[in-house]
């Protein structure tokens, strides 16, 4: 009991004591090149530095990977995550870390912190927050984004019997933390498979996770939410995460923000070819635009496997053996395009979907829709030149076609193309 009161003191302290002006903290400070900045999952075993410098010639900002404790039992490679580190800032590029747990961290089998009684539970607990803070502390200035846990909704992750004490072991964390004075820009949580305080078809998150974050949220130790929002089409995104922004505000988390940490589509058979890959992942892109999330991280760089049939194989923007998919291609390009362009407008009429760019004195109109054709009508001045992109199945650029009232139509499918808009 001594030492729980002395570690409370020691966070009350800190959080009483003068620190200054305040310091602008949370995705909301990110500053990025493109509408969205955009990460990509990465594997630290395998990623090359050849990797790493076309990853960030391709227009991404950020990569994305888990961190596990140096134990054998839940890191049996060993990996030298510090090195890591170093090799992705010599690219230029920015890290997104996930800090993993595991068995010998708090437990991931029935009764691992219950067992021992409650000194037994409390040093559990204290294994996380000692790995994860001390990992922090050690890299917080090559480090852009910090992520606590990965999907604890998911039993991959965090087994079902372990979830009410999900919250003891965020809280070890968070005092950890203020203990030591350690306040990242942006230190995100928890992850979530499935949409926290909304529910919905991927059904919900266990109260005890979003209690948990909510806490962490509050007492400032996490700045913002991360969720991962698969699902069969983009466009649905937009609503949920509306709903979500109501329901954050609603617990008066009105400055935070979310940040997608997660999410791509597969190309596997029978299901889905790389054509229909390229064009979800493309509008995925556009969605997270439309919406204004500040950061999307990708799954993946690289396929796992080499099985066509395989859904966790083949989630890569790029294959086993390194060939580029088309959702590589269509991506990149439409990246060199919007670089240094910010969103004017989306709008949604009966399935055909707009996004507005604006760059420099260009508009960029990209029109889609979820599936049969539409007609879709782009304004455009009197004299104004019209130039239309098209990225499937590999870029090209060619006219508008003739001025049709106002502007130009152009026959809009599942796969978005662009109108440039100048003059």
């Amino acid at each position: 009991m001594k030492k729980t009161i002395t570690s409370l003191l020691g966070a009350l302290l800190f959080a009483a004591a003068p620190i200054g002006p305040a310091h602008a903290r949370g995705i909301g400070t990110l500053s990025s090149e493109y509408p969205v900045s955009l990460s990509v999952q990465i594997d630290p075993a395998t990623i090359t530095d050849e990797d790493l410098h076309e990853i960030r010639a391709a227009g991404f900002e950020f990569v994305r990977f888990g961190v596990r404790p140096p134990i054998k039992s839940v890191n049996p490679a060993m990996t030298d995550y510090p090195k890591l580190i170093q090799r992705v800032r010599k690219a230029k590029l920015d890290a997104i870390v996930t800090l993993f747990g595991g068995k010998e961290i708090w437990g991931h089998e029935p009764g691992d912190m219950r067992s021992g009684g409650g000194s037994d539970t409390a040093s559990k607990e204290s294994r996380f927050a000692d790995f994860a803070a001390g990992f922090i502390k050690a890299h917080s200035a090559d480090v852009a984004v910090w992520e606590v846990w990965n999907e604890p909704d998911n039993k991959t992750f965090l087994q079902p019997a372990l979830v009410p004490d999900f919250g003891a072991a965020s809280s070890a964390l968070c005092e950890k933390l203020a203990q030591q004075q350690i306040r990242p820009d942006i230190i995100v949580g928890f992850g979530f498979a499935k949409l926290p305080f909304v529910g919905g078809s991927a059904g919900k998150v266990p109260s005890e996770l979003e209690d948990a974050f909510v806490s962490a949220a509050r007492s400032d130790c996490l700045t913002d939410i991360s969720i991962h929002p698969y699902r069969s089409v983009p466009e649905t995104a937009l609503a949920d995460y509306q709903k979500l922004r109501a329901q954050l505000d609603r617990r008066q988390l009105n400055k935070t923000g979310i940040v997608a940490s997660e999410w791509g589509y597969a190309s596997y058979m029978p299901v889905r070819n790389q054509g229909a890959q390229a064009s979800l992942i493309f509008r995925e892109y556009l969605i997270n635009a439309a919406a204004g999330i500040k950061l999307l991280n990708l799954y993946s760089w690289r396929d796992r496997g080499q099985s066509y049939f395989s859904k966790e194989d083949n989630f890569g923007i790029k294959s086993k053996a390194g060939e580029k998919k088309e959702a590589y291609s269509a991506l990149t390009e439409f990246l060199k395009i919007a670089r240094h362009s910010q969103k004017v407008s989306y709008d949604d009429a009966r399935g055909a979907s707009r996004l507005v760019l604006r760059r420099g004195e260009s508009m960029l109109h990209v029109v889609w829709t979820q599936g049969a054709e539409q007609s879709v009508s782009v304004p455009a001045g009197a004299g104004a030149k019209c130039t239309r992109v098209d990225f499937f199945p590999q870029m090209r650029e060619g006219s508008c076609g003739s001025r049709s009232g106002e502007g130009f139509t152009v026959k809009a499918t599942s796969s978005p193309v662009l109108l440039s808009i100048s003059g």
